[in-house]
């Protein structure tokens, strides 16, 4: 093989020099110019993987970019449900303090090291749907006169408030029989012998006892954790067992049991917790309206 010459031209007017280099240098040399400029532009493990590794890596590439578009489709889907939940916290709220329900925290329960099962998004949303429909349904009811949660909450008064005054608020007060403060469960309504006692929502009487010191008393539940109690009556015009509705007579105010006049005892029971009854009043006309 031949060689070939390599002439230097210096750039002022001395001898030209020459270098005279074998042919197979020159080529192996042009071989790995070509080599490093297709190394810079092809990824050396690209042309060195087999066709089936390049599939692979083609298909991770695909799965990576679903992935991140799911990423981005859930994180829109959980937007959307936070917006859902927040809607119908605030509409819960709303309807809450219409019909005079106080607002009590729901007690923080403490963590389990168990992690919780998993739920679906299909599961969430179909969650967040039935909520949104019975929100929907208790608002409906509300505008168009059907039967409410209002027949169900004690929100009218005992005894007539034209036929009678609150004798005795609920909180602490003076106890007549001994002299000493005593908290008093409960609100007295002063009135005549024989005046009506009605139920202050619709319920099934539970309880008909004739009490030492509560005199002749009576216990209605109403469903949603509320029981309502009636003391001191002078006559009792229902059983046990019987089905009452808001405003129907249940007896009559009386001096029965330990009491130092006529009056009806009446109290408020949400659950386990007593209630002050004055706080679930509507005014007359607005039980009226409710009928």
């Amino acid at each position: 093989m031949g060689k070939r010459s390599i002439f230097f031209v210096p750039s002022r007017g001395t001898r030209v020099k020459t270098l005279r280099v074998p042919l197979w240098f020159v080529i192996i040399l042009v071989v790995m110019a070509a080599a490093g400029i297709a190394g810079y532009f092809v990824p050396l493990d690209r042309l060195i993987m087999t066709d089936q590794e390049q599939a692979q890596v083609q298909s991770l590439t695909e799965q990576n970019e679903r992935l991140h578009s799911n990423i981005g489709a859930t994180l829109r889907m959980l937007s959307g449900l936070k917006e859902r939940t927040e809607r119908i916290s605030t509409r819960k709220e709303q309807y809450k303090d219409v019909i005079g329900l106080p607002y009590e925290p729901a007690p923080a329960k403490p963590q389990s090291k168990q992690a919780a099962p998993a739920l679906s998004s299909s599961a969430i949303l179909r969650h967040i749907d039935v909520s949104e429909q019975l929100i929907g349904k208790f608002a409906g009811a509300l505008g168009d006169g059907k039967r409410t949660v209002f027949d169900t909450v004690p929100v009218a008064r005992p005894v007539s408030p034209w036929k009678s005054i609150v004798s005795k608020q609920f909180g602490m007060g003076l106890d007549p029989f001994t002299g000493h403060q005593k908290m008093h469960y409960g609100t007295d309504f002063a009135a005549q012998i024989g005046e009506p006692v009605v139920a202050t929502a619709n319920g099934i009487v539970t309880m008909v006892e004739n009490d030492a010191v509560w005199g002749r008393r009576l216990v209605i539940t109403h469903g949603r954790g509320f029981r309502t109690v009636y003391a001191h009556l002078g006559t009792v015009k229902v059983a046990q067992g019987r089905l009452v509705k808001r405003g129907e007579e249940i007896g009559t105010v009386g001096v029965s049991g330990l009491t130092t006049g006529p009056h009806l005892h009446y109290e408020l029971w949400l659950k386990d917790k007593q209630l002050n009854p004055e706080d679930y009043l509507f005014p007359e006309w607005i039980v009226m309206s409710l009928d």
